[in-house]
């Protein structure tokens, strides 16, 4: 399973187009705590998006869950107590972690110590990779530049009217 996890991030690295760091730090998880990492994925960020980093746990060996889930998903099921859907999961002890993010949006990676008899310290280098441009393309700069240019135009065209219209004419 790591050996095709590492080929996994071997092979898209190189047709990466962007990334972005997750998270880089370390974590003190009791037990049966949990911590989360919110992220958003815009819609030029999301084709083949994945989450991938190498981790380390102490004591060794420990196993901690890794779940991806939306942010609406998050706020329903670890705060309301509702029906939750997972978009990805990894039970696993140190080493390289691949969790694909399926779509655009708001995301929750929740890190939690279930399951352990004892705290965990995570030691973790997480980033988001994508393929997509990551470039957001706004016309709002483009439409007011636009804007203002006919109404400076408007403006002084109507000075230069007014100016005309008040001015004598002289029969010469």
């Amino acid at each position: 399973m790591r050996i095709a996890a590492l080929l996994l991030v071997a092979l898209t690295i190189p047709s990466l187009a962007g990334s972005f760091p997750l998270f880089s730090d370390t974590l003190d998880l009791d037990t049966g705590t949990y911590r989360f990492i919110k992220f958003r994925i815009t819609p030029d960020m999301a084709e083949s998006t994945f989450i991938s980093g190498e981790f380390f746990t102490e004591p060794l060996p420990t196993k901690l869950e890794f779940i991806l889930l939306t942010e609406l998903d998050y706020r329903r099921g670890w705060e309301c107590r509702g029906d939750i859907d997972t978009l990805g999961f990894v039970y696993a002890e140190s080493g390289s972690l691949v969790i694909e993010v399926p779509d655009f949006g708001d995301f929750v990676l929740v890190v939690s110590n279930r399951g352990n008899t004892g705290p965990v310290i995570l030691i973790a280098d997480f980033f988001v990779s994508y393929s997509g441009s990551g470039i957001t393309y706004d016309s709002l700069p483009f439409g007011l530049t636009l804007l203002m240019s006919i109404l400076a135009i408007g403006v002084v065209l109507a000075a230069v009217l007014l100016t005309i219209k008040r001015r004598p004419f002289s029969k010469g």
